[in-house]
C-alpha cells in the first residue's frame, strides 16, 4: 500500500486517461442489447428445432419473417364506414408492402372462409395477419413505420405479437435504467452524508464506483461486441445495483476503519496502511465472494443467465478503484475527508443496537432461536413456488403490444393471439391421399388434448373439417385430382414446405399462451402428434413444437437445469472463500446455512406480496436464480464484514469476540445493508415486474439478514461451537497457551 501511495498521482492520471479512452471507443451498449441481448433457448430443444423448421413453411405461415397481428377495435361494433376503413388500411399496407418490408397480410376480405376466425362475434375487433421482416432495420424501427403508415386511421388499431412485446419490454428496461441509475446515485448521497456528516467523504465512494462502473461497461460492451460476450436487458440494471451497492458498502468499510485508525492518533498514511492491512483485506476476500458467485454464472447455458457475468467484470475493475484510487482520495484529503466534522466527533462508537442483540442471543441462545421460527416460518410454510413465463406482467397494459393482445384475449379468447405450432417433418411427401389423412387424424388428436381451442391444418385451414372429404366411416379421403389443383396448392403452401415434407399445425389454446396450465400440455401435444403418425403412410416422422407456449416451456427445462447447477457451483465456490479466509470448516457452514435460510425466507414473502397479495399468477421464472445468486454473493459480504472482525479477537474468549466484533461493525454492516437495499430499491421504478420481484427479494433478504440472522443467529453459533469455531485449525489463546507453560514449567 505504501507504493500505491507514493504513486497516487499517476494512478490517477491511469484511472482517467483509462476511462476516457475506453468510454469514447466503446460501443453502444443499448443497441447491443437489442440486437445481441434477446432471450434464446439454447440449440437442441424442441421450440429451436420447430422455428428452424417452419422456416421452410410457406409466405402465408411467416416463412422466416416475424409473425404480427393487427387489431383493430371499435367499442359497440362497426358499422360499414369503419369496415370500409379497416379494408382500405390492410389495403394501403399491401401497397406500400415491399419497402414496411410486409411479405405476407392474410385477412378475411381476401378469404371469407376466415371470417369466423378474424371477426369477433359481435362486430367489434377485426384481426388481420402480418409477416414482416424488418430487414436492415432496428424492431423498434419496423413497428414504428408500420404505425406511421396508419397514423390518420381513426379506428383503435394495435400490432401485437411476440416479438412486439419483447421489444417493448426491452425498451422499459432502457428507461428504468435511466430512473434506476439517477435514483441511485441521489440516494447513495443522501446516506453517506448521513453517515459520515460529512461534505467530501460522500463523494470518494461515488466517484470511485462511477469510475468503476463506467469503465466496466465500456469493457463489457467491447466483449460483447467483439467476443459475443452474453447480454441481455438486465445486464445494465444489474451492474448499477450490484457496483453501486457493494461499492458503497466497501468505501464505507474502509473509511470507518480509517476513521477509526485517524480516532486513535495514527498518521494519514499509518491510518491508510492499517486499513488496508485490515478492512482491506475483509473488502479483497468480500470482492472475491462475490466475484466468483457472478462469474459461476458462466457455468449456465441460458443466455439471460449468463449475461449477469458482466457483473464479475465489473468487481474486478471495482476492487482495482478501491486498492488504488481510494487511496489517493485519503491521502490528499487526510482529515479533511470528514471536515466539517469536529475533532472529537473522529471517535469510533459501539453499535449499541447489535450489541444488545448480541447480548440477548449469547445470554439466551434458545429464545434468540424461538424469535427467528416465528419470524420465518409463517413465510416458509405459505411458500408454494408458483412461476409465472407471463411477459405482460412485465410492462403492463400501457404499452399498444400488450393492450393489441388483451382486446384479442377478450374477443376471441387469448389463444388466438400466439398459437402454438406442431411441426411435422416427414422422409415422405405429405400432399397424398394418405398423407393428408395422417395429418386429419393428427389434428383430431390435437383437439383432444385438454385446453386446446382449435386446431388449423393442412386438412382444416380455417380450423373446420371439409365434410366434402369425409368418406362414410373411414377419418378423411381428398382425391388426387383435388389436391394437384391450384386452390388447394394454395392452401398446402400455407401449411406445408414445398417439398411438402413438412407440415404446421397451428394449435389454439382456450388458456392463456403464457400460463403454466398451457405449458404443461405442451408435451401431451408432442405425444398426441406421434402417437396420430406412428404406423402411417409417412413413416417415421420428426415432431418439435414451437411458439411462445413451447418456447416457455424449454426455458423452464433449461432454466432448472442452470438454477441447480448454479447453486452448486456458488456453495462451493463461496465456502471456500470463506474457509481459506477464516481458517474454518465450521464457520462457513453456518454463515452458508444462514444465506440459504435467509434466501428462501425472502422468496416465501415476495410470493405472499406478488401472488397472495397483488393477485398476479406467479414470481417471474427469473427470480428465484437471480434472487440466490444475488443474496448469496452480497449477503456473504456481511457475514465476512462481522466474522473477520470476529478473526481480529480470535485471542479472546468467543462470546467476547463476536459481542465485540458486533458492536464495532454493527453500524457499519446497518448503514451497508441500507446502502445495497437502497441501490435495488432504485429498481423498482423499472417498470418491469421481474425487476420489482428481484428487489423485493434482494431487499427483504437484505433487511432479514442484517436485522435477524447475524446479530441473533450468528451469536447463538459462535456460542454453540465455542472453541471449535476454528476446526480444524484450532490453536491456543495466548492464555491458554501461558498457563500451558505455566504448568510444564512447574
Amino acid at each position: 500500500m505504501r507504493v500505491v501511495l507514493r504513486m497516487k498521482w499517476l494512478m490517477l492520471v491511469i484511472w482517467l486517461a483509462g476511462a476516457v479512452l475506453l468510454m469514447v471507443n466503446a460501443p453502444d451498449m443499448a443497441e447491443l442489447v437489442r440486437t445481441k441481448g434477446q432471450i434464446t433457448v439454447p440449440d437442441g430443444y424442441s421450440s429451436v428445432t420447430a422455428a428452424q423448421l417452419e422456416k421452410q413453411i410457406g409466405a402465408n405461415s411467416g416463412g422466416g419473417g416475424l409473425s404480427t397481428i393487427l387489431v383493430f377495435h371499435k367499442e359497440g361494433g362497426m358499422g360499414d364506414a369503419d369496415i370500409a376503413e379497416v379494408k382500405e388500411s390492410l389495403g394501403r399496407l399491401q401497397q406500400d408492402s415491399e419497402a414496411l418490408g410486409i411479405k405476407s397480410i392474410t385477412s378475411h376480405f381476401a378469404v371469407p372462409d376466415l371470417t369466423e376466425q378474424m371477426v369477433s362475434g359481435d362486430g367489434s375487433t377485426i384481426l388481420a395477419l402480418l409477416s414482416v421482416d424488418a430487414g436492415d432495420r432496428e424492431k423498434s424501427e419496423l413497428r414504428d413505420d408500420l404505425y406511421a403508415e396508419l397514423e390518420d386511421v381513426s379506428i383503435d388499431h394495435y400490432y401485437t405479437g411476440d416479438w412486439l412485446i419483447s421489444e417493448d419490454v426491452v425498451e422499459s428496461s432502457e428507461e428504468g435504467l435511466k430512473k434506476t441509475e439517477l435514483i441511485t446515485v441521489g440516494f447513495i448521497l443522501i446516506i453517506l452524508f448521513i453517515v459520515f456528516r460529512s461534505l467530501a467523504a460522500p463523494f470518494v465512494p461515488l466517484l470511485a464506483v462511477g469510475f468503476s462502473y463506467l469503465i466496466s461497461q465500456s469493457i463489457v460492451a467491447f466483449l460483447a461486441d467483439q467476443a459475443d460476450f452474453p447480454l441481455s436487458n438486465f445486464t445494465q440494471i444489474f451492474m448499477v445495483a450490484v457496483l453501486f451497492g457493494i461499492g458503497t458498502d466497501y468505501c464505507i468499510l474502509l473509511i470507518s476503519r480509517y476513521k477509526e485508525e485517524l480516532s486513535h492518533g495514527a498518521s494519514t498514511t499509518d491510518a491508510i496502511v492499517t486499513t488496508y492491512r485490515t478492512a482491506g483485506r475483509t473488502v479483497l476476500f468480500s470482492g472475491l465472494a462475490v466475484f466468483i458467485g457472478f462469474a459461476s454464472i458462466g457455468f449456465s447455458t441460458f443466455v439471460l443467465y449468463r449475461s449477469a457475468v458482466a457483473v464479475a467484470v465489473g468487481i474486478v475493475v471495482l476492487l482495482l478503484a478501491l486498492f488504488t484510487l481510494v487511496p489517493f482520495f485519503l491521502s490528499v484529503l487526510g482529515k479533511g475527508l470528514f471536515w466539517p466534522a469536529k475533532k472529537d466527533s473522529l471517535e469510533h462508537k459501539p453499535n449499541k443496537l447489535w450489541g444488545a442483540a448480541g447480548n440477548f442471543s449469547l445470554k439466551r441462545p434458545l429464545w434468540a432461536i424461538v424469535v427467528i421460527l416465528i419470524i420465518i416460518v409463517p413465510f416458509l410454510s405459505a411458500y408454494k413456488g408458483s412461476l409465472s413465463f407471463n411477459s405482460l406482467d412485465e410492462i403492463g397494459d400501457k404499452y399498444n403490444s400488450v393492450k393489441g393482445f388483451n382486446i384479442i384475449a377478450d374477443s376471441f379468447g387469448p389463444g388466438q393471439t400466439l398459437p402454438t405450432n406442431v411441426i411435422v417433418k416427414s422422409g415422405e411427401g405429405l400432399a397424398t391421399p394418405e398423407g393428408l389423412a395422417s395429418i386429419e387424424k393428427a389434428t383430431e388428436a390435437l383437439l383432444k388434448v385438454p385446453g386446446v381451442q382449435g386446431v388449423r391444418s393442412a386438412s382444416r385451414p380455417t380450423g373446420v373439417v371439409m365434410e366434402q372429404f369425409l368418406d362414410g366411416n373411414k377419418a378423411y379421403a381428398v382425391p388426387q385430382e383435388v389436391i394437384d389443383s391450384e386452390q388447394f396448392q394454395a392452401t398446402l403452401t400455407a401449411y406445408m414446405s414445398e417439398d411438402r415434407t413438412i407440415a404446421k399445425f397451428d394449435v389454439v389454446f382456450s388458456s392463456n399462451p403464457y400460463a403454466e396450465e398451457t405449458m404443461n400440455e405442451i408435451d401431451s401435444l408432442e405425444k398426441a402428434a406421434k402417437a396420430a403418425f406412428e404406423g402411417g403412410p409417412a413413416g417415421s416422422v420428426e415432431i418439435a413444437i414451437g411458439g411462445v407456449t413451447a418456447t416457455n416451456h424449454d426455458l423452464d427445462t433449461v432454466s432448472q437445469k442452470d438454477y441447480s447447477h448454479t447453486v452448486v457451483w456458488m456453495l462451493i465456490g463461496i465456502s471456500l472463500i470463506l474457509i481459506v479466509l477464516f481458517r474454518s470448516i465450521v464457520i462457513p457452514l453456518y454463515v452458508v446455512l444462514s444465506l440459504v435460510i435467509t434466501y428462501f425466507t425472502s422468496l416465501a414473502i415476495a410470493e405472499v406480496i406478488f401472488v397472495r397479495i397483488v393477485g398476479i399468477t406467479g414470481i417471474s421464472w427469473s427470480v428465484p436464480f437471480f434472487g440466490f445468486v444475488l443474496l448469496m454473493a452480497l449477503g456473504v459480504d456481511y457475514s465476512i464484514f462481522l466474522m473477520d472482525r470476529f478473526k481480529e479477537y480470535r485471542e479472546l474468549e468467543p462470546k467476547a469476540a463476536i459481542l465485540k466484533s458486533m458492536k464495532n461493525m454493527g453500524a457499519v454492516i446497518m448503514s451497508a445493508a441500507v446502502i445495497l437495499g437502497g441501490t435495488f430499491a432504485a429498481m423498482m421504478p423499472a417498470g418491469v415486474m421481474s425487476l420489482l420481484q428481484i428487489a423485493t427479494v434482494v431487499l427483504c433478504g437484505l433487511a432479514l439478514y442484517s436485522l435477524v440472522m447475524l446479530p441473533l443467529f450468528i451469536p447463538v453459533m459462535v456460542r454453540l461451537f465455542g472453541r471449535a469455531n476454528w476446526w480444524p485449525f484450532m490453536r491456543k489463546s495466548a492464555g491458554e497457551a501461558r498457563s500451558s507453560s505455566s504448568m510444564g514449567s512447574e
